[in-house]
């Protein structure tokens, strides 16, 4: 018994940094990805209101077309399939009638998000979301934790001059058979 507990005290320091330095591999990989591709890694903190700071998320994030592009960094840089990986390489075109648009928010894409089956912190918070120096943003989030903006995934899948470079460079592969309403 004193054996057993000698050899796990022993290698459990061991397995737990390897298993903490792959991690941390892992996301430099996912880094060099993201800026390799022309973005920028950003982390982006989760506000509630005007002064409460949440958890934060890095974001592979893109200046494209006068507009601001925003992807979980593993959403974009995984080699792991993942639902927004998945949208922002087969999600069609939105039509200006599209059931996809329908719902409670004054923010269309928020609506966009939610029909998609994605989730917002500003449909839990009246004033939050996760921000940068450019402020509040409309990320979407999905049951499997990936990200992006909702209006960045609308204006990729509407076609948006250069969002097809961003579209076209995600490394996840997409979920086989995931529905995707249009």
């Amino acid at each position: 018994m004193k054996l057993a507990q000698t050899f796990i005290s022993t290698l459990l320091p061991i397995v737990v940094f390897s298993i903490s330095f792959a991690t941390h591999a892992g996301g430099i990989k996912q880094e060099a990805y993201c800026i390799d591709n022309g973005g920028t890694v950003e982390k982006m903190i989760a506000k509630y209101g005007s002064d409460i700071n949440g958890f934060s998320k890095k974001f592979c994030t893109f200046s494209k077309d006068n507009g601001f592009i925003a992807v979980g960094l593993n959403a974009f840089a995984s080699k792991d399939p993942n639902i927004a990986a998945t949208l922002i390489t087969q999600l069609p075109p939105l039509a200006d009638d599209s059931p996809l648009w329908q719902g409670d928010f004054f923010n269309p894409s928020m609506n966009v998000c939610k029909n998609l089956g994605g989730a917002t912190i500003s449909e839990n918070v009246v004033s939050g979301g996760f921000t940068n120096a450019l402020g509040a943003n409309d990320i979407c989030v999905f049951g499997d934790t990936s990200m992006i903006s909702a209006w960045s995934l609308i204006y990729m899948a509407n076609g948006r001059t250069q969002y097809d470079e961003v579209k076209n460079a995600v490394a996840s592969l997409p979920i086989d058979n995931l529905y995707i309403p249009e």
